[in-house]
């Protein structure tokens, strides 16, 4: 079944520090590498219009098809795209410099990328991102590519899944919850969102659920929606694009949601900005590598209390902001 979505109800999160963070201004060219309902796009282009230039990417059709249904009723974003000065591509944010060498042919002034997922994706019943909304145990969001998880735990051994659990989700029990799925799996297959969580429930120890302020099921879905997307090797692909596309003086603003990509992002700029590589033990560097960014925000940026009351999801946004050097 095809989804439609007529009015986007996300609400983009920590947008005021975004645009401060990337130091907008008319005229600069901005890629916003993961466009979801399209609001973090629609305030860059106010920012950097009438004169500037945005490529917005998601690897969700549905997105894409969303907000091209949105520029057609909006003036400005129509204009803009009609002109070219704003474009959009189906494309995952780890192919950032390809698209950019197709689309801009030349490096950019800012980019972002909200890695959270919209509230339209996570509340459509056609992906079962969630165990709260349902639907075919799928969790792709590029639904033309890779296989979905139902498909997924066919091919998984108990020990890679108890793995994916522990790495990708933090999940207490990891190898008794991965026992219970693919056993029930081999029975009859799991191919509905809520047939999972009802299995991960099964599983999870009373007491523990007894203490977790979140449902048991939690951490599984997050562990299993980064599995299916390649989530952590598309991030990793994406930071290393980062440093090659942007101007010096350019800025990089990612919103992470859980503790996994916060590391990934926090450790690859931190080498960035130190540089060197040469072992402790040498007194001086000969290795000559040079730093190529610096942070723009000394700690963490989180969600001020006025926007936690407006939008409680915006609870996990973890905003880090850096400049090319």
């Amino acid at each position: 079944m095809k989804e439609t979505r007529e009015i986007s109800k996300h609400v983009p999160v920590l947008m005021e520090e975004v645009l401060v963070g990337l130091n907008l201004d008319q005229g600069k060219s901005i890629v916003d590498a993961t466009l979801g309902g399209g609001g973090h796009t629609r305030a860059i282009w106010k920012q950097i219009a009438p004169t500037g230039k945005l490529l917005s990417l998601d690897q969700d059709a549905s997105a894409i098809e969303h907000f091209l249904l949105e520029v057609r009723r909006n003036t400005d974003l129509q204009g803009a795209y009609e002109s070219e000065q704003l474009k959009v591509a189906h494309a995952n944010f780890s192919e950032l410099e390809r698209i950019i060498a197709e689309e801009v042919n030349d490096s950019v002034d800012g980019i972002m990328a909200d890695l959270g997922y919209s509230s339209d994706q996570i509340e459509s019943n056609q992906r079962g991102l969630s165990f709260t909304h349902g639907g075919p145990l799928d969790m792709r969001l590029d639904q033309s590519r890779g296989v979905p998880v139902s498909t997924l735990l066919h091919q998984v051994s108990k020990e890679e899944l108890a793995k994916i659990l522990r790495e990708y989700g933090e999940v207490d029990y990891a190898e008794q919850i991965a026992k219970a799925i693919l056993d029930e799996d081999r029975k009859k297959p799991i191919e509905t969102a809520e047939k999972l969580a009802a299995v991960v429930v099964g599983a999870t120890p009373g007491w523990i659920q007894a203490k977790q302020k979140i449902h048991p099921a939690t951490q599984v879905f997050q562990a299993l929606r980064i599995w299916v997307n390649d989530e952590y090797q598309s991030l990793e692909k994406f930071l290393e694009a980062t440093e090659k596309v942007l101007k010096k003086g350019g800025r990089v603003a990612i919103i992470a949601f859980h503790s996994g990509e916060d590391r990934i992002v926090k450790e690859f700029f931190r080498a960035k900005i130190k540089g060197c590589v040469c072992p402790k033990e040498f007194p001086i560097c000969i290795c000559g590598v040079k730093p190529t960014f610096k942070a723009i925000t000394k700690k963490v940026v989180t969600a001020s209390e006025s926007e936690l009351e407006v939008n409680p999801r915006s609870r996990s946004a973890k905003l880090r902001v850096y400049e090319k050097v």
